[in-house]
Formats: structure tokens, C-alpha cells, sequence
């Protein structure tokens, strides 16, 4: 809860990106096992294989990963560690059940096992329901909180921050420290004035209801040009749609068919190990763009369905 969060609980990163290497650099050890979810973004992540990690994935269906899945992977492996995005899910724009991160949370407890939750897409409910992250629920100190600025301010600003335990968040001050001296108090100044100011509050429902139109514009061109070729679960939230194709097709040949025709995505395969899938992501694109990009994507798919 942000009343019961004291200063010394908090590190200031470069983005999240920073504070994830941090978790793995300063918590784990060469050989230990991890779970992370399948999909996900960590997946593609080479920090994992870098920090000598061995990583177990947890299936995601519409109500986020099963927290029993942990279990049995605790059971075999013996995890020290648990990944998660459990609001508005990269890729799948899911969001964990609420039944579920109560579930998770007191697995967490019982074994021991630390949670990783990394929450970038909270703030961008579409319709502004608040969900509970894990760490507001956490009661016995297992979730180290990872959040950013990048998704919902500016990607340059490099603002990001963990949230945890005081003894935890020593340790990996440290290790941020020889890593690079501490953060630049420029940025943090910058963040800290548009934070306080009755422009953040503005700002964040503009983001809601612009990505919610952009949403939309991905989910109807979709709708159009392609029916019941590629199915998808329209997020309530955050910038990605996980889409579906329904037919037979290698997605690495779909994206260099794509890219003649000057439109990128990234295949489902580099983010799991579902097949036929591909990310769109629509954040920054304009909704006259994302129609033009998903008439590409059409044009490709219809090009080498054809050959």
C-alpha cells in the first residue's frame, strides 16, 4: 500500500529494465531455476541466459498463470523465483483473477518463494478500474514490486523503481551502485514535479482513452479485412494485442512477407512456445496507421497463403 511504503523500501533505476537485471544480478545465483510465464516478454529476454538462470515456464490462459503450476515446478526444480505481469499481460493483455493472486500470494508464503511483479500497464485501464497489484495484497513481505515511467510518461526519461523489503532493497543498492554510481537526479527531478502536478492526472486519463481508441481502430481492422482468419482477446488495458492466426502459417515468414510491404510485428515464438501467434503493438501508432499497418498484415497473409 503506498501509505505503508517508506523511502527506504524504494530504489530509484534506470527503467524496469534495469531494475529486473538488478533482481537477477544481486538476488540469484548461476544455476538456480525460475519461473516465468509462457508467453512473455521475459522470455525473449537473453539477461536470463546471461545471469546463468535456468527458466521453467508457466502456461497463461485468460485468467493469468495457475498459481498450482508453481507448485508442481517447485516440486521438480526446486524455484527460487517467480515472474510475473499479472495487470494487462505482455503479450496477452490479460489480467491475473483476483481468486488467483490470492492463491499466489499465499503459495508465495508458504514456500518461501519470492515474487517478481512487474506492473508497466496498471495506469493504463482503458475504463479506469483500479486493480490491486500484488504488493498492495502482500502481507508477509514476498513480492519485490517493479514498476516505470517508460509506458505511461516517456521511454526516455529512464525512470523506474522497486518496491521491497528495507534489506532487500540494500542489497540491490549496492548493487546498482557499482553498476552505475546511482541515478541521474535530473530525470528524477523532471518526474518528480510532472508527478506531483494536476497535469499527471490529466495526462493519464488521455492515455486511457486515446489507447482505448487505438484499441479499438487494431480490433475493428482486424474485424474487417481478416473475420474469422485471426481471432484475439481485445485488452481492457495496456498497448499490446495478442492475436491468433487461424490457419496454418510460419510467422517468420509472414513477418519477412511483412516487411516488404513496410509493416513490422513480432512473432508469438519469440515471446513462448505458442504457435501461430504475433504481437501488434498499438501505443504509439495513430488510428490511421494501425489501419494501414492491418491492411498490410492482411495483404501479407493473403501473399503467401497464396504461394
Amino acid at each position: 500500500k503506498p501509505s505503508d511504503t517508506a523511502p527506504l523500501s524504494i530504489l530509484i533505476t534506470s527503467g524496469a529494465h534495469q531494475a529486473l537485471h538488478l533482481v537477477l544480478q544481486g538476488l540469484l545465483n548461476p544455476g538456480d531455476a525460475v519461473a516465468i510465464e509462457d508467453p512473455s516478454y521475459c522470455y525473449s529476454l537473453p539477461i536470463f541466459q546471461s545471469a546463468g538462470l535456468k527458466t521453467f515456464l508457466l502456461p497463461v490462459d485468460d485468467n493469468g498463470m495457475n498459481p498450482e503450476d508453481i507448485r508442481s515446478l517447485h516440486k521438480k526444480h526446486r524455484i527460487k523465483m517467480v515472474f510475473t505481469n499479472p495487470t494487462y499481460h505482455n503479450p496477452t493483455g490479460t489480467v491475473m483473477s483476483l481468486t488467483r493472486r490470492k492463491q499466489l500470494l499465499e503459495l508465495s508464503s508458504e514456500l518461501g518463494l519470492p515474487i517478481i511483479e512487474d506492473d508497466p500497464y496498471s495506469l493504463t485501464s482503458f475504463d479506469g478500474t483500479f486493480i490491486p497489484t500484488l504488493k498492495s495484497m502482500d502481507t508477509n513481505g514476498t513480492v519485490l514490486y517493479i514498476s516505470s515511467l517508460s509506458k505511461i510518461v516517456a521511454s526516455g526519461l529512464r525512470i523506474g523503481w522497486i518496491i521491497g523489503p528495507k534489506r532487500v532493497i540494500e542489497r540491490l543498492a549496492d548493487a546498482k551502485q557499482q553498476v552505475d554510481f546511482g541515478h541521474s537526479i535530473f530525470p528524477q527531478w523532471i518526474a518528480h514535479h510532472f508527478l506531483q502536478s494536476s497535469q499527471f492526472h490529466q495526462h493519464i486519463t488521455s492515455l486511457q482513452w486515446e489507447l482505448k481508441k487505438r484499441r479499438d481502430a487494431i480490433v475493428a481492422s482486424l474485424r474487417y479485412t481478416l473475420g474469422n482468419r485471426v481471432s484475439y482477446h481485445a485488452p481492457k488495458g495496456g498497448i499490446h494485442l495478442w492475436c491468433r492466426l487461424n490457419e496454418d502459417v510460419t510467422p517468420t515468414r509472414l513477418l519477412e512477407e511483412s516487411l516488404t510491404k513496410g509493416l513490422a510485428f513480432l512473432p508469438g515464438s519469440v515471446m513462448g512456445t505458442q504457435k501461430n501467434y504475433v504481437r501488434f503493438t498499438f501505443g504509439r501508432g495513430e488510428n490511421s496507421e494501425i489501419e494501414k499497418g492491418i491492411a498490410r498484415f492482411a495483404d501479407a497473409l493473403h501473399s503467401i497463403s497464396e504461394s
